[in-house]
């Protein structure tokens, strides 16, 4: 059945509900085997859960969709935990109404074998419901919401959407990463969306001993500030960072708006300030280590303790 076809068919029940009493004396025209208490019993219990589907597609066409946004193919809604809870409270209530209204079950006794059920299904599902609370936790303060950046143990990933069990991540292999959302709400994240998009993107460049370092300093941050994906309107800086027997390290910091393209930005970063010292001619201030290989000869050749 196409989907404008569902919308004729919850009108027409719901009309049909609502005129019922008064087409009441209309009913002794139709079949016997229609008068069946099975037969009336089978008809309500499928008008109550079509108004219940009718309700959840109601909320996500007129609520859900506007809050959060529309569904995309192979990228569920941002916030799918808080929509699924309500389409499942809505399908509890309407199966609630259907075994006291069509099978005359008393309320109490409802609630009293869905309490046991419960303690069944908590005892059984304690992982499970630590993730579902642990979810709603998340949904409620919102420390990141769909497409920030952030790092959860060391890992940077995309959010691409948290529902009752777990939080999806796209990594920079372009693997999605299922984060369960009791370890995520214990785990010590990064946000790199917030306070800003902007972020300080720290490099360290090591370089030999017998420079001038007004120079070299003056040489990074204005290649640095050249390269693409940097940020132009905050200047990059650079200090000495270490200073080790063999080299020095200097930290050069850049500003970048889109934490995406972090590597690649680093990569730029690194290609010009390479550039930048072979033009100056300052090659020999690159790191390098010197291997010695020696014959057997002139092993032959040095003294030995006897």
């Amino acid at each position: 059945m196409q989907k404008g076809h569902w919308h004729f068919l919850i009108v027409g029940l719901v009309i049909g509900q609502i005129f019922i009493q008064a087409v009441g004396d209309r009913i002794t025209a139709l079949p016997t085997w229609m008068h069946a208490d099975w037969f009336l019993d089978t008809i309500t219990i499928l008008w109550w859960y079509t108004a219940a589907w009718a309700v959840v597609r109601g909320a996500d066409l007129f609520f859900w969709q506007r809050l959060y946004g529309v569904d995309t193919p192979g990228v569920p809604r941002p916030r799918r935990e808080l929509t699924d809870i309500f389409d499942i409270i809505v399908f509890i209530v309407a199966t609630g109404i259907i075994v006291v209204d069509v099978f005359h079950q008393p309320i109490s006794g409802v609630f009293a074998t869905s309490g046991v059920v419960a303690i069944i299904l908590g005892l059984a599902l304690q992982n499970t419901l630590a993730d579902l609370f642990a979810g709603l936790a998340i949904n409620i303060e919102r420390p990141f919401k769909a497409g920030d950046w952030i790092t959860v143990d060391g890992i940077q990933g995309l959010v691409l959407f948290t529902n009752w069990r777990s939080t999806h991540l796209r990594t920079r292999a372009a693997d999605d990463m299922i984060v369960p959302n009791s370890v995520l709400a214990k785990a010590r994240v990064n946000n790199h969306a917030r306070p800003t998009q902007i972020n300080v993107l720290a490099m360290n460049i090591p370089l030999r001993y017998g420079f001038d370092p007004d120079a070299i300093q003056t040489l990074l941050e204005s290649t640095a500030a050249t390269a693409e994906g940097v940020m132009t309107d905050t200047y990059p800086f650079v200090v000495l960072y270490e200073m080790l027997p063999g080299h020095v390290i200097w930290r050069l910091h850049v500003y970048i708006d889109d934490f995406a393209k972090l590597n690649r930005v680093r990569g730029a970063v690194h290609m010009a300030i390479l550039r930048a010292l072979h033009t100056a001619g300052l090659d020999h201030l690159l790191p390098n280590q010197h291997l010695w290989v020696h014959g057997a000869e002139e092993i032959s050749s040095f003294p030995m303790d006897k």
